[in-house]
């Protein structure tokens, strides 16, 4: 039995930062105002002008146009220091050209007293504003300029410690809804003030939207890291930009997307919708080397770093960018262009020539948005610190800027769009600028809400729904109409067999806006998901149908499942799978006839690892006879004779018996097992024996150890069979495993898998042959050997022997040594090793003595490619660095790496800051292991962590103790392991701005 220690050491080495990271400290300021504008790169016949500038504004952090032209502009002096900065300072301010020559010459305050500001929007007598942690009202129903009283709060549960992360972006859908973005560094509970946590939504990283007069909060989508832009294009799809993780995602409702860290709200989702583009914007490995758009990072696009989205739908810019997608790269000081063209269902964003080039080190573009003569606003952050800064503030808050990009000479306009009447707000649905067409549009919504007659209104925009040949024209007088209030159930309905597929797709959508679909639409859309022939009408109706109540999605799924054609299209599989997912449990026999009659195989997987699972979850004992999931599953397998059909129910089941060591066999399984292996399938053969060994059948071991045991055999064919072998922990496998050890085409994973076995002669049998294994078996060794108590006495003793070096034990491992918590082991540690960990008092000690050291003019050179080596010794395992390493703790290479004291403090003190998703966990089980690491997934019957090494799946029924900590997964007393000389060649390699090449010699 192990018992868990109190740990104080740390985790991953914390040089990545979460976000972006910053830029050295500059020589100069930034370009001045005046010249700033005339410096900018563009394409032939744009030209930049400078709209206003420090002093009169300043950290324009966001910005939106009201219906004069008028640009309403929120300075954020909040930032960086969001919880102990400067409160209540965070301005409004209302900048107007009143003599149309291009630049501000008006400027109000409408509001000083904000705190955390990081969006605007306008509507309905008052400024919407995110001031974490509420979204706040401020009324001005007069619309003279000045709030009409204290702000109001509509929604709370923001968590300021998202820090960077804020939620921001503000935007009208065309749904009339108030859309936004969320980012993922906290999580938050957001609801109405006094709104009890259990009737809260749930969000972390992804966009939300909000209804202004219904009061209704819901989760558009979940996922990326921190988006910080949204917009939508002519059709009415959303796109956000991204930080970090690739820059563009296109947002269905009800979606769920790649994310930096961490699990997906639903535990189920299973797999994660990816970036629509096909391209990242710097060259790979180094974010950091993008700085100044030199070099192959800035022929990709800059950096990794994106704020603001726009898609261009104004009328001055040349056509051929109309419908692209313009963000600014942060790092790489610039504005990116991407086209959108439509594939499948969705959507791929294909790199087009940069937009801008800022020539300014200090341009940090937030925002772009085009107005109403149709050039476009462009907000400038100018500031060299572009990262999350917790610990100091070095904001310059004394800088901003908003330029206007036009092309040719367009006219000035003059504007007030709120004094138009009905039937000019209506014309204005098929205006070329898109500014005219939203703001009209909510304007008709805000006189709807104030209870004024649209019966006029409403038979122009039907009008235009029914007659305008343009289909854009048609959805945004569909948009109009649905926002006024216009459509009901019926009249959308009708519109299910227009003869565009967005027309079709967008009257769908909006069937569940308001409410769920009465019994004649969900009749009219289960047809429409068996017989339309449009994908993207397909996927409006797999985003709708998680809106449908779970006993009546059924039919709908069936029709969605029906088209082969989708097997292959990048979101359809999985929009329809989150949709079925809360089928499953619901009725398991239904759920796998189902999946034998779809023709998308992901979906079948997924469903027949749902519905063994759901047997788990309605059970308490784990030996009990298996309810309706596994015996389904098992029918269907003798059912069907469709191979492809098998291979994936097989898969399914599978997955979702991954750790466990044995499941009760469902009646009929020996039947159908030996039907399969009469197959002539090799695939349907290994799988259907590795269930087998679940259900305790006695030749599955024998077969399965005859295929690990045949060197013909493919590597992951073996693999295979070794997992299965490992998890059920089939008796006498270590003395099996210990005799593969001399095969070195298994070695690793055999050195890896005997970690869960208690056998004393393991550790023996490792020492013996420690000198014969390769640096990577090594490590697989030494972890192998620190995971219990008697094999850590024996590596230690075999340290103190010289049978293998004390360098081989890195400071993680011996950490979890320390972990096992046995005096004995301690003592015998610090002999041979030394103590892992300095004091606090130590630390700052550390720190000078460290400084001196890279200050030093007398010592060697540092070595760049002597420090790769010992990066590839202390760290390779459990961080990536120019695309090589684990993916263990956060990736290198977009850190603050070049800062000699951003990587000592994170060395010296990693858990100073720890994401919560890499903070350390440790498991004991009953049988004397200690597993130390992250985890990556659970369930109700098994725990996955990610330790330096491998990913371990547990049976919680073996689980003795589980700890969460509050430390970083990474130790501290890594440098005091390593020479002088090797600490300036690592931190002269953690440096570099390119992969340098292997040394060559050993160091």
């Amino acid at each position: 039995m192990t018992r868990i220690t109190n740990l104080s050491g740390v985790a991953f080495l914390a040089l990545a930062s979460v976000a972006m990271g910053e830029d050295p400290a500059p020589p100069h300021g930034p370009v001045p105002p005046a010249q700033a504008a005339a410096r900018m790169t563009l394409p032939e016949g744009f030209k930049a002008t400078l709209f206003a500038s420090e002093p009169e504004v300043v950290q324009p952090i966001a910005f939106t146009i009201d219906p004069k032209g008028r640009l309403w502009v929120v300075e954020c002096y909040s930032y960086p220091v969001w919880l102990g900065g400067p409160q209540g300072r965070d301005r409004i301010l209302i900048l107007e050209d009143t003599d149309g020559d291009g630049r501000h010459d008006k400027r109000t305050v409408f509001w000083d007293k904000g705190s955390n500001l990081t969006g605007i929007a306008l509507g309905f007598g008052g400024v919407w504003v995110c001031s974490t942690p509420n979204l706040l009202f401020l009324p001005d129903a007069d619309g003279n300029d000045v709030p009409d009283g204290e702000p109001v709060v509509k929604l709370d549960g923001w968590d300021v410690k998202a820090q960077h992360n804020m939620f921001n972006a503000l935007n009208w859908g065309p749904d009339g809804w108030l859309w936004g973005c969320n980012g993922i560094m906290s999580n938050s509970n957001v609801g109405k003030p006094g709104t009890p946590d259990s009737d809260r939504v749930a969000i972390n990283c992804g966009v939300w939207r909000y209804h202004p007069t219904r009061g209704v909060f819901e989760a558009v989508a979940h996922g990326t890291t921190n988006p910080w832009g949204l917009d939508f294009d002519d059709f009415g799809e959303a796109f956000i930009t991204n930080c970090v993780i690739p820059h563009l995602f296109r947002v269905v409702p009800g979606s769920r997307h790649q994310r930096m860290f961490g699990q997906d709200f639903q535990k189920h989702s299973y797999e994660l919708l990816t970036s629509c583009a096909d391209h990242i914007h710097w060259a790979g490995g180094n974010w950091t080397d993008s700085r100044g758009g030199v070099g192959k990072h800035g022929e990709a696009g800059g950096g990794h770093a994106h704020a603001g989205a726009m898609v261009y739908l104004g009328d001055n810019w040349p056509s051929s960018y109309r419908n692209g997608l313009f963000t600014a790269n942060i790092h790489g000081h610039r504005i990116n262009h991407d086209t959108l063209e439509r594939t499948g269902s969705g959507y791929v964003a294909k790199h087009a020539k940069d937009f801008l080039m800022a020539n300014d080190d200090w341009f940090r573009g937030l925002e772009l948005k085009y107005g109403p003569d149709g050039s476009v606003f462009m907000t400038d952050w100018s500031d060299m610190g572009e990262c999350h800064e917790t610990d100091a503030d070095n904001a310059h808050r004394e800088n901003g800027r908003i330029y206007k990009v036009t092309y040719g000479s367009p006219a000035a306009a003059s504007v007030d769009l709120a004094t138009l009447p009905d039937a000019d707000l209506v014309s204005l649905q098929t205006h070329n600028n898109d500014w005219y067409v939203r703001t009209a549009r909510r304007l008709l919504q805000e006189r709807a809400a104030a209870g004024k007659s649209m019966e006029d209104a409403h038979a122009g925009l039907g009008q235009i729904l029914k007659t305008d040949p343009a289909v854009t024209h048609k959805l945004r007088a569909l948009w109009a109409l649905h926002a006024s209030g216009g459509t009901n159930p019926e009249s959308l309905r009708a519109l299910f067999d227009h003869p565009s597929e967005q027309v079709r797709s967008w009257a769908i959508r909006l069937s569940g806006d308001s409410a769920e679909p009465d019994a004649p639409t969900l009749a009219a859309i289960t047809k429409l998901a068996k017989d339309d022939p449009s994908p993207l009408v397909r996927l409006s109706l797999a985003s709708l149908l998680q809106k449908v109540s779970v006993g009546r999605r059924w039919e709908v799924a069936q029709g969605l499942l029906s088209h082969a054609e989708d097997a292959g299209d990048a979101t359809l599989p999985l929009m329809i799978w989150y949709a079925v997912e809360p089928l499953i449990p619901s009725n398991r026999e239904r759920g796998v006839s189902l999946a034998i009659d779809a023709r998308i195989p992901q979906v079948r997987r997924f469903v027949a690892r749902r519905a063994a699972l759901a047997d788990d979850e309605l059970t308490e004992k784990r030996d009990e006879t298996p309810s309706a999931g596994v015996a389904a599953l098992t029918a269907a397998l003798g059912r069907t004779e469709s191979v492809e059909v098998r291979r994936d129910l097989l898969a399914g089941m599978l997955e979702a018996y991954r750790g466990r060591k044995q499941v009760a066999p469902p009646s009929g399984w020996s039947a159908v097992a030996s039907k399969l292996a009469d197959s002539g399938d090799a695939d349907l053969r290994l799988r259907s024996v590795q269930l087998s060994l679940l259900f305790g059948e006695a030749r599955a071991a024998e077969q399965l150890q005859a295929i690990l045991a045949d060197k013909a055999n493919p590597f992951d064919v073996r693999t295979l069979a070794l997992q299965s072998l490992v998890e059920a922990r089939v008796p006498d496998m270590a003395a099996r495993l210990i005799g593969l050890l001399d095969d070195t085409s298994i070695r690793g994973p055999v050195l890896r898998a005997l970690a869960a076995f208690p056998d004393p002669s393991i550790a023996q049998a490792l020492v013996n042959r420690y000198g014969s294994f390769t640096p990577s078996e090594r490590e697989d060794a030494v972890n192998t050997l620190a995971s219990r108590p008697d094999h850590a006495m024996r590596l230690l003793a075999a340290i103190g022997d010289g049978a293998i070096s004390p360098r081989d034990l890195s400071a993680t491992t011996a950490r979890q040594i320390q972990a096992l918590g046995k005096p004995e082991i301690d003592r015998a540690l610090e002999r041979v090793w030394g103590a892992s960990r300095p004091t606090s008092g130590e630390k700052a000690q550390l720190s000078a003595k460290y400084k001196a050291l890279l200050g030093s003019s007398t010592a060697r050179k540092a070595d760049a490619s002597r420090g790769r080596a010992v990066f590839n010794r202390s760290c390779v395992q459990c961080h990536k660095l120019f695309d090589q390493g684990g993916d263990v703790g956060p990736e290198l290479t977009g850190s603050d790496r070049a800062n000699p004291d951003y990587v000592l403090e994170n060395v010296l003190d990693p858990s100073a800051t720890v994401g919560r998703d890499y903070r350390l966990t440790t498991v004991a089980t009953i049988d004397g292991r200690l597993v130390s690491g992250i985890v990556r997934a659970q369930s109700e019957k098994t725990l996955t962590i990610q330790t330096v090494n491998e990913r371990v799946t547990l049976p919680r029924e073996e689980i003795e103790e589980f700890k969460e900590t509050n430390v970083s997964m990474m130790p501290e007393g890594i440098l005091e392991k390593l020479s002088e000389e090797e600490i300036r060649d690592l931190i002269a390699y953690l440096a570099s701005k390119v992969q340098v090449p292997e040394p060559t010699s050993a160091p």
